[in-house]
């Protein structure tokens, strides 16, 4: 893993690079208050938890909404990751992900299942 790297490149993305629907939104409101022991782990990894490459959300239901997965791209070479698990939330690598355009070294990790609040109007 390269996390200098990595860190950099999520620095680099501006908020108008980042996905504007409710499912985005809510989840970049709610997530590091919600997770918080995964908010420090992939800050760890470099990566900014509010800075999702892909979210897969269900429906909204009686005030909560579940993601079955969360994309993130880490810079580096995947050999170096291993998969991990904080509380019920799983993260690996996954290749079942939108084209990342990306020229360099780089992995997509894959985090589920995620159950927020569901507090966007």
């Amino acid at each position: 893993m390269d996390i200098k790297n990595t860190r950099l490149f999520y620095e680099n993305i501006k908020d108008e690079e980042i996905c504007s629907c409710a499912y985005c939104k809510n989840y970049i409101k709610e997530v590091e208050k919600t997770y918080p022991k995964l908010a420090d782990y992939l800050e760890s990894l470099g990566v900014d938890i509010k800075k999702p490459f892909e979210t897969m959300p269900l429906e909204p239901s009686e005030g909560y909404i579940d993601y079955i997965a969360i994309q993130y791209i880490v810079l580096g070479n995947k050999e170096d990751f291993k998969k991990e698990k904080i509380g019920d939330v799983i993260i690996e690598t996954t290749e079942s992900h939108p084209d990342t355009s990306l020229d360099i070294d780089h992995y997509v990790i894959h985090i589920y299942p995620l159950r927020l609040a569901w507090t966007i109007e």
